[in-house]
């Protein structure tokens, strides 16, 4: 008899983009927010805002509140700029890629 083989897949993350507390800071000034006020419309604290500006990296649960925002308000662009160039080549869905001719 042969011994079963088992598979251990490990799925990799992409990189965390370096530039994050830029693209926030874009995105505070092109919807009006300061930090404090970020953070009251995200319901975190103003020190969760303040270290995503110093580059730490935002949870799972606050990039989703985050990019709801942005995407609320017609900013995720700034956030995202693969979903600015999908959206600017007509394909709704981002996962999919630009529609094939």
């Amino acid at each position: 008899m042969s011994r079963r083989q088992q598979w251990v897949y490990r799925v990799e993350p992409s990189p965390f983009p370096e530039d994050f507390p830029q693209q926030l800071k874009l995105f505070r000034k092109a919807g009006g927010f300061t930090s404090r006020g970020l953070a009251r419309r995200l319901r975190v604290g103003v020190r969760c805002v303040w270290r995503w500006n110093a580059g730490r990296k935002p949870d799972a649960g606050h990039l989703v509140a985050l990019f709801n925002l942005a995407a609320e308000m017609g900013l995720l662009h700034i956030l995202l700029p693969a979903a600015g160039e999908q959206i600017k080549s007509g394909h709704p869905c981002m996962s999919c890629g630009p529609p094939s001719a």
